[in-house]
C-alpha cells in the first residue's frame, strides 16, 4: 500500500487483515441485491470509498458479486481502471461470466467436502454394523484354499455320500436364478461379500461423490439366509449399557441424545483399538465387543485386555456431558451430568 493512498482510506499503510463493513459500499450494494454495480465516474460516486479512490487515480470501478448456487454471496471481483467509463458492456458481461465460473467452482468444491464428510459417516456407520475383520472371516471361511473352508468340507463329506439324494437335493435348492442366469449358493455368497467389500472401501482418494456401490452383482431379499454359523471356544464379552438411559433421555432433545452417544461411542471405539479388542455391535445404548472371537488369542491375555479395557471405559464416561438444552430440573432432582454405564 501507498502510504499516501492507505491515509485516504482511513487504513494504516503497514496493517494487513482490515475488516471494512459492507454496509455504505459497492460491495454492500452487490451482497443486498446480487447484482454488478458500476460506476464510469469515481468522483460522482455515491460511495465514499469510490470517491476516496478518485484522488489515487482511478476513474471507473466494475464490482461484480460471485454467487453461489445462483443465490448465496461469496465475495466480489473489483476491477478498476484509470479512464472514465472504461467498462463497455461486453466488458461487464465477461466479468460476469468469469464471476459465475468461480461461484461454480466454489459450488463444486463445497460439495466435493459435503461428500467426503457424508462418505465418512457412511463408513462409519458401516463399520459399525459390519466390522472389516468380519467381512474377511466370512471371506476366508467360504475360500476353497483356506482351512476354515477344508475342514468344514470334510466334517459334512459323509453325510452327503450316506444320501445322495439329499445332496442332490441341496445343491438343487442352491441354484439361484438371478437374470435369468444360474447362481450357485458359492457364487451368490461370493457376490455378496463383493458387495461389502465395495461397500466398506476406506479409499479417501476416489473421485466418486458418494457411496456409490453396484448392487446388481448382489441378490439381497428378506430371506436370505446367514451365510455360516459357528461355534468358537474361549471367548470374553464385554457388554455396557447406560444406567437409566430412558429417564436420560425423556429429558433431551433427540439430537443431544444422539451428540451424547456418538461422543461416547467414539471414545469407546478409540479404547477398543488402544487394547486390541474387536467391537461388534451398539444396540441402543449399548455397546458390545469381544476378545478371542475373529482371531484366536490367549484367553487369560484376552481377559486382562478385556478388563482394562472396561476400567478405561469407566472413566471415559466421566467425561461425556449430558446436555440437557436448558430444559430445568428441579433443585430435588437436578439430574446426573455425566452418564454412568454398567459393564459386565
Amino acid at each position: 500500500k501507498d502510504p499516501k493512498h492507505a491515509s485516504k482510506m482511513g487504513m494504516d499503510a503497514g496493517e494487513k487483515g482490515v475488516i471494512k463493513p459492507l454496509k455504505g459500499s459497492a460491495m454492500g450494494y452487490c451482497a443486498e441485491t446480487l447484482k454488478q454495480h458500476y460506476c464510469p465516474r469515481t468522483k460522482d460516486s455515491e460511495f465514499p470509498v469510490q470517491r476516496a479512490v478518485h484522488s489515487m487515480g482511478i476513474n471507473s470501478i466494475l464490482v461484480t458479486p460471485i454467487l453461489v448456487n445462483g443465490n448465496k454471496f461469496a465475495g466480489v471481483i473489483v476491477v478498476a481502471v484509470t479512464v472514465e467509463d472504461g467498462f463497455k458492456e461486453h466488458d461487464r458481461i465477461l466479468i460476469s461470466d468469469i464471476a459465475a465460473m468461480l461461484g461454480a467452482n466454489i459450488y463444486a468444491k463445497r460439495m466435493k467436502l459435503a461428500a467426503e464428510k457424508s462418505n465418512k459417516v457412511s463408513r462409519e456407520m458401516l463399520h459399525a454394523m459390519i466390522p472389516s475383520k468380519v467381512i474377511d472371516k466370512i471371506e476366508c471361511f467360504w475360500d476353497e484354499s483356506s482351512t476354515e473352508y477344508r475342514t468344514r468340507r470334510s466334517s459334512f463329506q459323509y453325510d452327503y455320500a450316506e444320501n445322495e439324494e439329499s445332496s442332490e437335493t441341496t445343491l438343487n435348492d442352491s441354484i439361484r436364478w438371478n437374470s435369468g442366469k444360474p447362481q450357485t449358493r458359492r457364487e451368490e455368497v461370493r457376490s455378496k461379500i463383493d458387495f461389502l467389500n465395495g461397500m466398506n472401501r476406506q479409499d479417501s482418494h476416489c473421485d466418486d461423490f458418494g457411496v456409490i456401490v453396484d448392487s446388481s452383482t448382489a441378490e439381497l431379499n428378506n430371506t436370505s439366509r446367514a451365510l455360516y454359523a459357528e461355534n468358537v471356544d474361549n471367548v470374553v464379552i464385554l457388554f455396557t449399557d447406560i444406567v437409566g438411559f430412558s429417564k436420560i433421555a425423556l429429558d433431551m432433545k433427540p439430537i443431544k441424545v444422539l451428540d451424547m452417544l456418538q461422543d461416547m461411542f467414539s471414545r469407546f471405539d478409540a479404547l477398543c483399538d488402544k487394547h486390541n479388542v474387536q467391537k461388534l455391535e451398539t444396540i441402543g445404548d449399548a455397546y458390545i465387543c469381544t476378545a478371542g472371537l475373529v482371531q484366536k488369542v490367549d484367553i487369560k491375555d484376552a481377559a486382562r485386555r478385556v478388563l482394562n479395557l472396561a476400567k478405561d471405559m469407566i472413566r471415559e464416561t466421566r467425561k461425556v456431558s449430558i446436555d440437557r438444552g436448558g430444559r430445568k430440573k428441579s433443585q430435588d432432582d437436578p439430574g446426573p451430568k455425566n452418564p454412568q454405564i454398567r459393564v459386565g
